[in-house]
């Protein structure tokens, strides 16, 4: 999809961080971009910032838990906007903490919003793709869905079940004229991951750089993003050679499995 220009870009948990970013690309490429988010005071404030620089956007209140909710809207923004040409699955929530210490809440609220949120947004607007033999869905997952690591476990599993059900779809819908691009961002500097230490084989990513990453990935057509590319990939590659033992040391040796052992949840997200 080399021409962005009047398309209509659905961009989940857009009203700040790298959902911002996101549509914020998007408007400057002269797409049409709806923003959903559950924070309805943020999301307003981001859409009339956007607005305030000439483009077109359309804020609309969504938790992406909600099925029904998800359905409900692809009806109205179809009606309101048109039919939407990319769907961005960006939101998401964490709780860093050890596996015997998440609570029941913070394991389904995960599940709900990283993987089930995406599940929902493509069975409520990917089949009027098919209809119309054209669309992309950009399934933002993380290094984090290629290997787990300590105090991430719950976010990890989301991640994980992101990118196979990105993979099964994609294979699903092969020849229908939509396309699946996986992105799998490192250590990401948008507060999500306050308190978190970087370890010394990486560094913090810019969210501006994942950002335009997603639209080379559209205009491309790429499968799978990794950023940074080197890192990613290696982690994937070691984890996939099933020796999780070797990783294991290699993650102790770099302080991976310490990186989030200050992690800070931001009071400023409504989760």
């Amino acid at each position: 999809m080399e021409d962005l220009r009047a398309k209509v870009v659905l961009v989940t948990g857009a009203a700040r961080g790298m959902g911002k970013l996101h549509a914020a690309n998007f408007c400057a490429e002269g797409s049409i971009v709806v923003m959903t988010d559950v924070d309805e005071e943020e999301l307003n404030k981001s859409a009339e910032e956007l607005k305030s620089r000439g483009y077109e956007v359309y804020p609309y209140v969504l938790d992406v838990s909600d099925r029904e909710a998800c359905f409900a809207l692809a009806e109205k923004v179809k009606a309101e906007v048109g039919p939407v040409d990319v769907l961005v699955n960006n939101a998401g929530v964490t709780e860093c903490y050890a596996v015997l210490d998440l609570s029941e809440r913070s394991v389904r609220r995960m599940m709900e919003v990283n993987y089930l949120g995406y599940v929902w947004m493509m069975q409520a607007f990917v089949p009027e793709m098919v209809r119309r033999g054209s669309g992309h869905v950009v399934n933002i997952c993380s290094v984090a869905g290629k290997t787990g690591t300590a105090k991430m476990g719950g976010y990890c599993a989301t991640k994980f079940a992101d990118i196979g059900i990105t993979d099964s779809i994609r294979m699903e819908l092969r020849g229908s004229g939509v396309n699946f691009t996986i992105v799998n961002p490192g250590y990401v500097a948008t507060g999500m991951f306050e308190g978190g230490k970087v370890p010394i084989i990486t560094h913090w990513q810019d969210p501006q750089k994942i950002a335009d990453a997603v639209i080379r990935a559209v205009k491309k057509n790429k499968a799978e993003v990794c950023v940074p590319r080197a890192n990613v990939r290696l982690v994937a590659f070691l984890r996939g050679l099933c020796f999780p033992k070797v990783l294991d040391s290699i993650f102790h040796l770099f302080g991976v499995d310490k990186s989030m052992d200050a992690w800070k949840k931001d009071p400023s997200r409504p989760f």
